[in-house]
Formats: structure tokens, sequence, C-alpha cells
């Protein structure tokens, strides 16, 4: 009967005893009262022990949940009361005494009388006072190392095991703890220790069915993201921007181009075998084929054809002789003749004078004019011609003083032939087609030379300036055509390119050529393809990166993969005995089944291109934001599981 009463029954059969009493006292209680009254006594001993039992569940369960040291507490609490009522420290001592001793003798009480009521109840306080600490431990050190939460909830375990007998004690600290039983510290502390690996056992395995059942993004599954995620998550971590470092590799970038974990993946990956592996290799080659093309069709689009400068070549070739020949030709042929006397004498004058390298050309001229007399169109021209060459190579040379003293003397002899009809139209458009002949050299040796030899971006702006748009022109195209042969000519055409214009001043001089936004489109190109040419040449290395692997793996006992540190002697316990272990039964639980569709969509993220690859980077990103922080299930249940088993590890210390 005791057990099937309630303490609120219990309660009301005694307190309807009590009123009723009172009436047959007074002589006031009717028939139907008094039959009442007779009912509730037959019921009183089991009522009153009813409620006793309660009372000592409840005072066992008080007594556990403070891990024995409620006593202890309430003497404290009226002791405090005491001393900031009256101040009196001897008074507030005999108070803590007064109560921390009637606080014994009702749990003793209560012991005698319900024995096994009080038991079950400091049992259930017990593991109510156990679970506190321990879920706030396994909260608390959510963010350490499993190392560091196995030490910390080892101490901890060892701490709640202990407390209970200790705070049954008498005494002081050391007579508590001489009543502490050996085992219970030591049940407690290995509890503790295998509670965070529960947790994680237990975490992991609530993470892996998060995936299955989340399902994938993008027709991509939520094990092949998380994979990804964790990939992309290190150079996020580090600071690099992962898309805006894609964005500059244009719609061909792919995630297997990022430098560090992505593409280590691509790497390993590489060596496996499965359809990822083949995915991953054809779709690199693929790109691979291309890259020619794809740097011909910016630079055409930036600066025009690669023949252009050789068409404009032979069409100036094609002028001289079809159109501006025939006309200097017909120009030559008059009959006119040119008194040069005053010509020659300034000639000798200026020789005898000038350094020998103006000398030079001064005699070669002098032998074009002959000795005396007047002289043929022809041969005037043909004087012309000498010493217009003779400027031009000084020209080249950098004498300036040379052409200073020259240019008056052809000045003066173009005066002379431009009375010819037809002769000065002849050599103005000679002059236009030779400065375009000269634009197209000049601009094909725009970005080669040294330290030295090298022109700089001023020079190349102030000549610039000084153009015809016909030469400026020319000039773009002469240096279009060294693009051509520069990647012709090279093993590796676009990285020796990137190479020429990893340069500032090749840039500058780019830029001045084109304007910004299509120099900015070639230098993205070119610096595109070099990363791909490395992705290529790092990712289908299949027999080095074996042999890397395999090196790695022999070196796995003493170099950490991530940090190339040699782990500790406890770090490598753990790794061995602990961490390898569960991760090999979580991932066979979870994936075995799946590894290889697995395996195929690692390698068709990895080589994601344009769109596809736009939509399923934020994926990523997110995911490896995600993975940073458990999820909020995976923290619940590793945390109830690490304070169930540290409190189960506390109560079987007790």
């Amino acid at each position: 009967m005791a057990n099937e009463t309630t303490y609120a029954e219990a309660s009301r059969v005694l307190e309807a005893i009590k009123v009723l009493e009172e009436l047959e006292r007074n002589g006031t209680i009717s028939d139907a009262e008094q039959k009442a009254l007779n009912r509730a006594r037959a019921s009183r001993k089991t009522a009153e022990q009813a409620r006793l039992e309660t009372a000592a569940t409840y005072g066992g369960f008080r007594s556990g949940v403070t891990m024995n040291l409620y006593d202890e507490a309430r003497g404290a609490y009226n002791a405090a009361n005491e001393l900031l009522r009256s101040g009196d420290v001897e008074a507030a001592r005999a108070k803590y005494a007064e109560y921390r001793d009637l606080q014994r003798r009702i749990d003793e009480a209560l012991q005698v009388a319900a024995p096994e009521q009080y038991a079950k109840g400091e049992l259930s306080g017990g593991v109510a006072g156990a679970v506190l600490p321990a879920g706030g431990v396994a909260k608390l050190t959510q963010g350490m190392s499993t190392v560091g939460r196995m030490a910390t909830s080892a101490g901890t375990g060892a701490a709640v095991a202990s407390l209970p007998e200790f705070g049954r004690g008498e005494g002081g600290f050391v007579p508590r703890v001489t009543n502490v039983p050996p085992s219970a510290p030591i049940i407690g502390g290995l509890a503790g220790a295998v509670a965070p690996v529960a947790g994680q056992i237990a975490g992991g395995v609530t993470r892996g069915v998060q995936d299955i059942i989340r399902g994938g993004q993008q027709g991509v599954s939520g094990a092949a993201l998380r994979r990804m995620g964790r990939a992309v998550q290190r150079p996020q971590v580090a600071g690099q921007d992962i898309q805006q470092y894609l964005q500059s590799l244009g719609p061909e970038g792919m995630i297997a181009d990022i430098p560090g974990s992505p593409r280590s993946v691509a790497q390993g990956l590489a060596t496996m075998q499965g359809e990822g592996a083949d995915v991953l290799g054809r779709r690199i080659e693929e790109r691979a084929g291309g890259a020619g093309e794809r740097v011909t069709e910016t630079i055409t689009e930036a600066m025009g054809p690669e023949e252009a400068a050789y068409a404009a070549r032979q069409a100036e070739a094609a002028r001289k002789s079809s159109e501006l020949g025939p006309m200097y030709d017909a120009a030559l042929a008059s009959e006119e003749k040119f008194d040069v006397s005053a010509l020659r004498s300034g000639i000798v004058m200026m020789a005898d004078e000038a350094a020998s390298n103006v000398k030079s050309s001064l005699n070669t001229v002098l032998r074009n004019l002959g000795q005396e007399g007047e002289i043929s169109a022809t041969k005037l021209h043909n004087a012309r011609s000498a010493l217009s060459d003779a400027i031009t190579s000084a020209k080249i040379a950098g004498q300036s003083n040379k052409v200073r003293q020259l240019m008056p003397l052809i000045d003066d002899m173009d005066r002379r032939l431009d009375t010819i009809p037809n002769y000065s139209k002849a050599r103005a458009g000679y002059a236009e087609s030779s400065s375009i002949q000269r634009a197209l050299d000049e601009g094909r040796n725009t970005f080669s030379g040294g330290a030295t030899s090298a022109m700089s971006p001023q020079d190349l702006s102030d000549m610039l300036k000084k153009m015809k748009p016909v030469e400026v022109d020319a000039y773009k195209k002469g240096a279009r055509e060294y693009l051509a042969a520069l990647m012709g000519t090279s093993r590796s055409d676009a990285a020796s390119a990137w190479q020429q214009f990893d340069k500032a001043w090749n840039r500058e001089k780019l830029e001045l050529l084109l304007g910004k936004p299509d120099a900015d489109a070639v230098i993205q190109r070119l610096f595109a393809e070099k990363e791909f040419s490395g992705t290529r040449s790092d990712v289908l290395k299949g027999s080095q990166t074996a042999f890397r692997e395999e090196a790695r793996e022999s070196l796995a006992d003493i170099r950490e993969p991530d940090s190339m540190q040699a782990p500790s002697p406890l770090r490598r316990a753990y790794q061995g005995i602990i961490n390898e272990p569960v991760n090999r039964m979580i991932n066979e639980v979870l994936y075995g089944s799946r590894r290889s569709n697995l395996n195929r969509e690692i390698g068709e993220l990895l080589t994601m291109q344009g769109a596809e690859r736009d939509k399923i980077v934020p994926i990523l990103l997110n995911e490896a934001k995600r993975l940073q922080d458990p999820t909020r299930a995976q923290q619940i249940v590793d945390a109830l599981t690490t304070a169930g088993v540290m409190t189960y590890g506390a109560t079987r210390g007790e």
C-alpha cells in the first residue's frame, strides 16, 4: 500500500484526519463525518509511512546531489545570516555547528526510518550531481584538443567520484580524504578520460548521419561537400580569398588550381584508382590542350592578329616597289640640272672641322656630288639617300650631335629636289613607309633587353607621343609579333610569356601600348595559363606524387602531416590507439558503400569550371565555415555522451 500512496495523497489523508478529530473533540462531528474519520484512521499508518518515505527519498536525493555536503552548506548558510545580522563571529560559528548537526540528525533519522527510499534518493541525487559538472566540463572543453579534453575530463571524473565520500566524512581535510576509497578516483578518472572519446565517436556518427540525411546540393552528395569543404577551409582560414583567386583565373579555373589543400587533394586523388582520377586527369589535359588557342585569342583581341606585322612589311615593300618606286623613277628622269657648287664648298668646309664619324659621312656625300659642275637629279638624289642613311644610323646609335650637324644639308638637298614634279610626293611616301617599317622593328624589341639595354616605360611614353598614328599602329604590330615569336619558340609558351610580363616595366609598357583594360586582360590570361600549367605539372606527375605519398606514409610516425613537426609520445599513442581506429570505424560505417561515388564526385568537384564552379564554391565555403564548429546536434550528442560516461564512472566509483 505504501508504494501505491503518493506524498500528495498521504498529506490529504492526514490533513483530513486532523480536521475531523478537531470536530470530534468539539462534539460537532456528524455521523457521515464520523464514518469518514474512522475510514481515514484505518489508513493513517499507511499515509504516515508514505509521507515519511517521500521525505526520506527527497532527503537522500538532496544529500546525493550536493555530494553529501548539504549539512555543511546548511550550517554555512545560517552562519552567514548570523554574521550579517549580529557581526558576531563566535555566534556565527555556533550557528554553523548547530544547523550542521541538526541536518545530520535529520538525515540519520530519515535513513533509519526509510533506509531503502533514502538510498534510492541518494543514488538519484548522486547521478544528478555528477551530471552538472560532467555537462559543464563537456561544454567547456569543446574547443580543446582531444588530449586536452581527456585530461580535463579525467580530473573532473576523479573529483566527482571522490567528493561524495569526502563529504560524508567528518573532521578536517585530511580525515575526509582518508574516507575516500582509492578505487573512487581511479574509476572516475578512467571514465572521465574515456568520456571525450566516446563523445567524439557519438558526435562523429551523428555528423555522418546528418550528412546522409542532409543530402547534397547542386547534384553533389553531402559527404563530398564535407570532404571538399575541409579542403578549402585551410586556405580560407589562412587569409586567401578563394573566390577572388578563381575569378582571376577566368571561367577555365578549377578548384584543383587553388594552392594548398585543394591542390593537394587533387594530387592525392590522381594517385588513386577510380573514376575520380580519370575525370581529374581527362579534364586537366583537355584544358591544357586549349592553352595556346586561349592565349592567342586574348592577345589577338587586344593587339590584333599575330601576322599583322608581316603583312605590314609586305605591304610597305609592295608600296615602295609598285607605287613610290615608279614615282621616284619618273621624277629622277628629269633633264633638270642642279648647281651644287655652294653645297660642295659648304660640305668641304664642314668636313675640315667635323669629328671623324661626321667627316666619314660627309666624304660619302661629296663622292656622290662629284668634284665640279652641275649634276643630274639622279646624282643629287643618290647623295641625299647616302646622307639620309647616315642620319638614320646616327639616330639609332644615339649620336644626336652628328644628326644636328647633318640635318641642314639634307634640308638643302630636299629644297632643290622638290622643284622636280612629284618628287616631294614620292619622298614623303618613302619617308612614311620607312617610318612604318622602323616602327615595326622597334615594336618587336619593346619587351626585350636586360638591365642595361631595356627600354624604360618613360622612354616608351616619350617615343609614342612623338609618333604619328600610323607609326604607333605599326609599333603595336611589332610588339604583337614579338609575343607570337616568344610563344612559338618556347617549350612552355604561356609560362614563358608570363615570365616576361611578371616584370613591372613590361607590364607598364604593355599598358602604355594597349590601355589598362586590354593590358589587364592579357596579363590575366597569361597568369591564368601559368597557374593551369602549374596544376597540370603538380597533379598529373603521378609517379612523383606516388613517391611523395610513400615517403609521407613512411615518415608518418615522426612527422605531423600539417605542421611537419615531430609529434610527442602522448600524441603518437593517441593517434595509434584511439584516433585512427575510431576514424576508420566511423568511415567504414558511414561511407564504406559509397566510396566509389565519393571518389568520382570529388574528381568532378575539383574540375568544375565556369558557372558550375561559381555555384558550387559558395556552397563549399559555407561548408568550410560549418566545419569550423560542430553542428548543434553533434555538440549535443557529444556533450550528452561525454557527460553520461563521466556520470556513470563517477557513480560507479562512489
